[in-house]
C-alpha cells in the first residue's frame, strides 16, 4: 500500500458479491487523486498497489471490484 501525506482520510465499508471489505480512502497531497492506504477483504489485507483514482466514486468502485475478485485498473 502507498503511504503518503493525505489531505483527507475516510474509512470505507461495504459488501460486494458476498465479500465484506473496508479501506482507508485518502485524497492525495495534490488534492486531485484518491488512493487507498490500506484495504481488507473478508478480514484479509488486499494489495491495491499504487492505484490512483481521479474521483471518490472511481475509488469506491475500484475497492468494490477488488472485493468482488476483479483487479481494479488504475484510472490516472
Amino acid at each position: 500500500m502507498q503511504i503518503a501525506q493525505a489531505l483527507t482520510q475516510e474509512t470505507i465499508f461495504g459488501v460486494a458479491d458476498g465479500a465484506t471489505y473496508s479501506g482507508m480512502l485518502c485524497l492525495g497531497g495534490d488534492g486531485k487523486r484518491y488512493f487507498f492506504s490500506q484495504a481488507q477483504v473478508d478480514g484479509q489485507p488486499v494489495a491495491l498497489g499504487r492505484d490512483h483514482f481521479p474521483s471518490r466514486e472511481d475509488a469506491l468502485r475500484g475497492l468494490a471490484d477488488a472485493a468482488a475478485g476483479l483487479r481494479p485498473a488504475s484510472r490516472a
